[in-house]
């Protein structure tokens, strides 16, 4: 009985492995339209995904706050990932957007929103934080400016994904923790 036992656990075992982010990977697509799976390297302690719209209000008004989070984390272990969903918006688009408020992360797009559904998000901009093994540590808004769309106020007073990353930094990071993203919904494919 003992066999069958440590048989089912090691199945069980490399089922949930296969299941989690990081054993499967993240599926992207460059700019140059080659599409690829992005794996930890070496010293990938996280990875912030922050899906963006090339015209989304929301996400172009956190883009300094993202911009300035980059700063403080990247040299932390933690891989910024600017994913772009909308199949409509061109990698000319995006690269003009890049230049425009200077993203100097990692960017993708997503326009059959596999990453998207992979990691449950809907909404630009909505950051997902994972840690290098695929748990998740934080998704939703970066910060509570909006409360709805067209419902802001002039600064934000809490910046829920700074916190969940100082969080992580200090070695004591959430699980699990989702705060509702408000913005501009996916635009899906025709």
């Amino acid at each position: 009985m003992r066999p069958v036992i440590h048989l089912l656990a090691l199945a069980a075992g490399l089922f949930w492995a296969g299941c989690s982010g990081a054993g499967r990977g993240y599926p992207v697509q460059k700019l140059d339209g080659a599409t690829t799976t992005l794996r930890p390297a070496p010293g990938t302690r996280g990875w912030l995904f922050v899906f963006l719209g090339v015209e989304c209000p929301i996400a172009n008004r956190c883009l300094p706050e993202l911009l300035e989070l980059e700063r403080k984390f990247a040299g932390v272990g933690v891989r910024f990932c600017y994913v772009y969903p909308n199949p409509d918006e061109t990698p000319e688009l995006i690269r003009r957007h890049q230049a425009d408020y200077g993203l100097t992360g990692e960017v993708f797009r997503d326009p059959e929103l596999r990453l998207a559904r992979q990691l449950g998000a809907s909404k630009t901009p909505e950051a997902v934080f994972l840690d290098a093994t695929g748990q998740l540590i934080y998704r939703g808004r970066i910060n509570d400016q909006f409360l709805a769309l067209g419902q802001g106020k002039p600064a934000p007073t809490r910046r829920d994904l700074a916190d969940a990353l100082a969080l992580f930094r200090a070695g004591t990071p959430p699980t699990g923790l989702v705060q509702p993203p408000v913005g501009c919904t996916f635009r899906s494919l025709p």
